[in-house]
């Protein structure tokens, strides 16, 4: 079962589920913020790129991570 809910950052998530980083770039996530995801909850890009519907947002995710779709990892810069 994966664990994803509001509090988890964009980072964390794109760290351990590489597969949602389409989802996110679908909503509109920035070319800075697709270079170096921040540590900022899904809660906030939620409201910020998805009307507020996390809901929503992390359903899209799941769905992502479970059809495996993408092509390459996200390696996170340090």
């Amino acid at each position: 079962m994966l664990n994803i809910n509001g509090d988890m950052t964009v980072r964390e998530l794109l760290t351990q589920h590489p597969n949602a980083f389409d989802v996110l770039v679908s909503h509109g996530m920035c070319q800075d913020c697709k270079d170096n995801p921040p540590p900022v909850p899904l809660e906030h890009f939620a409201r910020k790129h998805c009307d507020g519907n996390l809901k929503g947002l992390i359903e899209q995710v799941e769905a992502a991570i479970h059809q495996g779709s993408r092509d390459s990892a996200f390696v996170p810069h340090d």
